[in-house]
């Protein structure tokens, strides 16, 4: 199996993430964490107006670079639909896997391809994102998994603040995939809340949960309830 990796934009990304380690190392972050405010706002996915004015004073910074690398990360799925549009892996059906906005970058490139004209059925095989910055409302969630002619997953934490507070209140009245599942029939949806500490935890855990995941398994096994890697590895065996 060839294996790619799409690397786009790193000035921007680098940028972005300089500036969310920069917060998260702040005096108000750290006390935040201590008093454990941040956990309160993910678990209830409170409006605007339920976040400390403190804490919305400090995020002026991320804003501004956390749209710029959205807008490219878009862009990126773009261009990487235009490719597969055009057969340069070689006419054969792909897996696209994606952390963070990486995972955005492949749900823009399933939108593009629902969008395009023709019958694009089989060119992308099985898709999983991980930590997802996808509002779960008002995205045609629909049309993307249509475009994947297998397995579609999404793996989440519902303790990841980080993405909580990049992606801002506003949006997260919305529903955000990182942090729940996506109620559509086709859509598996794997809580990862146990094994994932944080956001970046999904870099160092990517083998693994794709281990568990057993991609090779064409089809998945839908359950009416929401199961971690391990659980569904052991009622397969």
């Amino acid at each position: 199996m060839e294996r790619y990796v799409l690397q786009y934009e790193s000035k921007n990304l680098i940028a972005l993430s300089t500036a969310i380690q920069d917060w998260l190392t702040s005096r108000i972050a750290i006390e935040l964490m201590k008093e454990g405010a941040m956990l309160t706002v993910l678990s209830s996915l409170v409006a605007a107006l339920a976040w400390p004015a403190t804490l919305l004073t400090t995020f002026d910074i991320i804003d501004s670079k956390w749209a710029v690398a959205v807008d490219r990360s878009d862009k990126a799925g773009k261009v990487l639909a235009e490719v597969l549009l055009k057969g340069l892996q070689g006419n054969r059906p792909v897996t696209l896997v994606g952390f963070s906005l990486g995972a955005r970058v492949i749900f823009k490139c399933l939108q593009c391809l629902a969008d395009s004209k023709g019958d694009n059925a089989g060119l992308v095989e099985r898709v999983v994102i991980l930590g997802a910055p996808i509002p779960i409302k008002d995205e045609n969630w629909e049309a993307a998994r249509k475009v994947v002619a297998g397995r579609f997953v999404n793996a989440y934490s519902t303790d990841d603040w980080t993405l909580g507070i990049t992606y801002r209140a506003s949006l997260l009245s919305q529903g955000l995939a990182g942090i729940q599942p996506v109620d559509l029939p086709g859509i598996q949806n794997i809580d990862l809340t146990h094994v994932i500490e944080g956001h970046s935890s999904y870099l160092w855990m990517t083998r693994e949960i794709l281990e568990q995941l057993e991609l090779d398994n064409y089809y998945a096994a839908f359950r009416s309830e929401h199961e971690n890697p391990q659980q569904e590895k052991s009622t397969s065996n």
